[in-house]
């Protein structure tokens, strides 16, 4: 179990064990178990720099470190996913042309001005929180959006033949995705009582049509597919907590 958790905190994140040169095969898929426990953790990482440097800097420019905060623990991985993906949707017009922009590691117009939107949007809705409602949304964020991964990594079948995504869907269980979905919604309830759970069915509604968007575009998902989806259901996330406020 700890081997499999360290192989999810591996992949999901820049903190050296393992490197992710060593993950076995078998492992990524049966990692995505832990998905949501590796989202406690970055989510704890940036309540503790929102609690630690709030005395001494302005919250506009706090929350800005806070996202780049984000992006440097996980190395942009997924932003690197949202970019491609919206390149690939925007460029192509077939099934054959949108996987192979997305596989362009070049980053074209479409995903530059996606990242663009998705910053700032992301930056206005921490800057619309504040105490309770702030914290409550830094932990469940990356928590639950990285359930939603494991989902939708369960539900939707795989474009390619091979791919970064290609392990984790051979490797994933249903019992993997449950115990995934037990770990978000007992810290979802936990930080923020039924309010926390609504979100957690939003965005599990989100992760479905998501899934059926992908599956009638490109016949299912890709890594890059999976990682735009965490990106989105982050962003979807903020703007709930920033909608109640």
């Amino acid at each position: 179990m700890m081997r499999t958790f360290f192989t999810a905190l591996g992949f999901l994140t820049l903190f050296p064990f393992p490197a992710r040169e060593n993950f076995e095969e078998n492992d990524l898929g049966r990692s995505m178990a832990f998905f949501p426990l590796v989202g406690l953790l970055l989510g704890g990482i940036l309540l503790s720099i929102d609690y630690a440097l709030s005395p001494f800097i302005p919250s506009r420019l706090l929350n800005i470190i806070i996202i780049a905060a984000m992006v440097l623990l996980t190395g942009g991985l997924h932003l690197d996913g949202f970019m491609d993906t919206l390149d690939g949707i925007g460029g192509g017009n077939n099934k054959e042309k949108i996987l192979e922009i997305m596989r362009d590691s070049r980053v074209g117009a479409f995903g530059a001005m996606g990242i663009v939107f998705l910053v700032l949007i992301k930056w206005e809705t921490l800057n619309s929180l504040e105490g309770d409602l702030k914290w409550k949304a830094l932990i469940l964020m990356p928590v639950i959006s990285r359930w939603g991964m494991a989902l939708l990594t369960h539900i939707a079948p795989y474009a390619r033949s091979q791919g970064l995504g290609r392990p984790f869907v051979n490797g994933l269980s249903r019992k993997n995705v449950v115990f995934a979905m037990l770990l978000a919604l007992i810290i979802s309830f936990t930080a923020s009582g039924v309010f926390g759970l609504l979100i957690m069915i939003i965005i599990t509604g989100l992760c479905l049509l998501w899934s059926m968007w992908f599956i009638k575009k490109i016949g299912g998902v890709t890594g890059d597919v999976i990682g735009a989806f965490n990106e989105t259901a982050e962003l979807a996330v903020l703007l709930i907590f920033a909608l109640s406020a």
